[in-house]
C-alpha cells in the first residue's frame, strides 16, 4: 500500500480497478475507507477481491472429498450471540426443526441429497437433531483453530464452500452469510436465486423418507 497510492475514492470505480496495468499487482489496500458499500458497489469489486489460493484449495479439497463431485446445499445457521441479539428480528432465529425444513424444501426442489452446514451452533442437542435429519458434512482443520489467525482462516474456508455449493441458504442479518453471498455470485458467478436467506419456514414438509 506504500508503494501505490490509489486517487480517492478509487475503491468506487470498479472499471480503473480493473485495467490492465491494476490487474498486475498482487494486492490492493484502501485506506481511510470508513463507509460501506451498497451491494451494487460492492458487486462489481468482489471478483478483484479474493481469498488466498491456499482457501480455494482447501475448501475445493474438501468439497470433491465430501461431495465426489455431486450438488450440494450449503447452509450458514447462525445462533449463539443471534439467540439474544436478535429476539426482534423476524426470522433471524432458526430453530433446529425450521432449519431442517427448509434444507427438505430446497433438496426436494433441486434434487440435492448432499448437505454442508457451517454454524456456531453449541447447542448439543439441537446439533444433533440437524445432523440426524441431514447428515451434513462440516469442515473440520487438521489443527484445532485456536489463535486469531487461525479462525479466520477457518471462516474463510468455510464461506468458500459455501460458495461452491449448488444452492444455499443463509441466516438474516448476518454478515457472514452476506459475505457468502457475494463470494457466490461474484467469485462463483452463481446466479442470485440460488442463494436465498431462511424466513418463514415451509408451511409443509412431506417426503421426509425420500432423503
Amino acid at each position: 500500500a506504500a508503494r501505490s497510492m490509489c486517487a480517492t475514492g478509487m475503491q468506487y470505480d470498479a472499471r480503473s480497478l480493473s485495467t490492465a496495468e491494476m490487474s498486475e499487482l498482487d494486492s490492493i489496500a484502501f485506506s481511510d475507507v470508513v463507509d460501506q458499500l451498497s451491494p451494487q458497489g460492492v458487486l462489481p469489486l468482489r471478483p478483484y477481491v479474493r481469498y488466498t489460493d491456499a482457501v480455494y484449495d482447501a475448501a475445493a479439497a474438501f468439497a470433491r472429498d465430501a461431495f465426489n463431485g455431486q450438488p450440494f446445499l450449503a447452509i450458514h445457521w447462525r445462533r449463539t450471540d443471534f439467540l439474544q441479539v436478535r429476539t426482534q428480528h423476524e426470522h433471524a432465529l432458526q430453530s433446529a426443526p425450521m432449519l431442517i425444513a427448509h434444507a427438505r424444501a430446497v433438496m426436494r426442489a433441486h434434487a440435492i441429497r448432499h448437505v454442508y452446514l457451517a454454524t456456531d451452533s453449541e447447542d448439543k442437542a439441537e446439533l444433533a437433531a440437524v445432523f440426524a435429519a441431514l447428515q451434513p458434512a462440516r469442515y473440520v482443520p487438521h489443527s484445532p483453530a485456536v489463535s486469531l489467525h487461525a479462525k479466520t482462516e477457518l471462516a474463510n474456508v468455510e464461506i468458500a464452500i459455501c460458495a461452491m455449493g449448488a444452492r444455499f441458504l443463509g441466516t438474516r442479518t448476518s454478515s457472514f452469510t452476506l459475505a457468502i453471498t457475494e463470494e457466490r455470485q461474484a467469485v462463483f458467478g452463481h446466479p442470485p436465486e440460488t442463494g436465498v436467506e431462511m424466513g418463514a419456514p415451509p408451511e409443509e414438509d412431506h417426503g421426509k423418507d425420500e432423503l
